[in-house]
């Protein structure tokens, strides 16, 4: 049971975290008027992300998504993952006036099915071909969010989670093939054969990218009954890359890392990220909520402390994107420029993963505190009239 110094934790958390807003103060309104080409789209379509829909008569040549819009509609780029644009569309929000974005189910599983085929079979319809001096690789974050597509569609869909389900295990087993060096290290790339790969490609990590694969497929084993699958996740994808990926002197999740102690080739390796703690901040609580394990709370608090002290905007309560390695603002608020800072480099960043984390983290808060109040309900009083029954005489009957 959890003690009432880990739920003062909890409460800590819930006071600290702030509003679930994401686009009430002025800095995101900024933001979102220099970014609005005029008469296109909400807000809701431009939190969500919905500029990949390409306008009519601007389709792309390929059934993947664009990538981004110019500001007369065609397509600037082309989505180059498979699942990148539509899981974050399948199961979102429905902007107004317009439309309906979010499809009928046949078309939902129509469209999985093109993602499953990229992956497992023929890549090439996403327009992203094979360099020659490239080396054939597979990336983590294919598997990782074909996991997650899986554990979506079928969340409320029993019939689509038994269809899905040797999909979700193929992708888990791909996905474990990524902790290399004898068990030590989660790396983003291994070969198709699930070995390791030399050169800095093969040294590659990730920390954030690895805790929230390690909540994906936490969230697997939980759906399957595998307490071994789980009992590896949380020692693999949980606290390996917390310990090699959290910076003691001045806190926070490093960016990159490089495995073998190699120093990482991208020059950003040292700053801190607004996704990669809102991630951890997921996983942790997820992995205290299903195990117990007071030393996955103790961290939790750990990186929600760090998190909401650091990311966070005092004055509009948003979050800051992008922080140096000491942990002082690095690119502006959300990536955007505030209107007092219009010199400020206009990177952008997502909306994605903050309402994210503060809502799973609230539906785990709120289960945990329920159980606690279960917990500690005194028991019901035994009737005079009713005494317990004695097992001796019980078992004779």
């Amino acid at each position: 049971m959890m003690s009432h110094c880990g739920f003062f934790v909890l409460f800590c958390f819930f006071a600290v975290r702030g509003p679930l807003t994401v686009a009430a103060s002025p800095v995101v309104e900024h933001s979102l008027q220099m970014r609005r080409p005029s008469g296109h789209g909400s807000r809701a379509q431009l939190l969500r992300g919905v500029w990949d829909l390409p306008e009519p008569g601007h389709e792309p040549t390929s059934p993947a998504s664009a990538g981004g819009l110019s500001t007369t509609a065609p397509p600037g780029k082309l989505r180059g993952r498979q699942v990148g644009t539509w899981g974050t569309r399948l199961d979102g929000m429905q902007p107004q006036p317009g439309p309906p974005l979010i499809p009928p189910q046949s078309e939902v599983v129509e469209m999985m099915d093109q993602i499953v085929h990229w992956v497992r079979e023929d890549p090439s319809g996403l327009g992203r071909p094979q360099l020659p001096g490239a080396p054939a690789a597979e990336s983590m974050a294919v598997p990782m969010m074909l996991l997650s597509l899986v554990e979506q569609l079928g969340e409320a869909d029993d019939e689509l989670a038994g269809s899905y389900a040797e999909l979700g295990d193929w992708c888990a087993r791909r996905i474990l093939r990524h902790v290399q060096r004898g068990g030590q290290a989660v790396l983003e790339n291994v070969s198709e054969d699930g070995e390791g790969l030399s050169g800095c490609l093969g040294r590659h990590q990730n920390p954030g990218h690895a805790l929230e694969t390690g909540w994906f497929l936490l969230r697997h084993a939980i759906h399957r009954g595998d307490p071994k699958l789980r009992a590896h996740v949380i020692d693999k994808f949980l606290l390996l890359p917390f310990r090699s990926g959290w910076e003691v002197q001045s806190g926070g999740l490093f960016y990159f890392q490089g495995a073998d102690g190699l120093c990482p080739t991208q020059l950003e390796w040292a700053m801190k990220l607004w996704w990669p703690h809102s991630e951890a901040t997921i996983t942790f609580l997820m992995g205290y909520s299903e195990s117990r394990d007071s030393a996955l709370l103790n961290i939790f608090y750990q990186v929600a402390e760090y998190t909401f002290r650091q990311f966070r905007d005092p004055e509009y309560g948003e979050w800051f994107a992008y922080l140096n390695r000491e942990g002082k603002i690095g690119l502006g608020a959300l990536g955007c420029p505030r209107p007092s800072q219009p010199a400020v480099p206009p990177l952008p960043a997502g909306c994605f993963h903050v309402p994210w984390c503060l809502a799973m983290c609230e539906e785990m808060l709120s289960d945990l505190l329920s159980r606690l109040a279960l917990a500690s309900a005194p028991a019901p009083a035994l009737s005079a009239r009713s005494p317990p029954a004695d097992p001796a005489r019980r078992g004779a009957e």
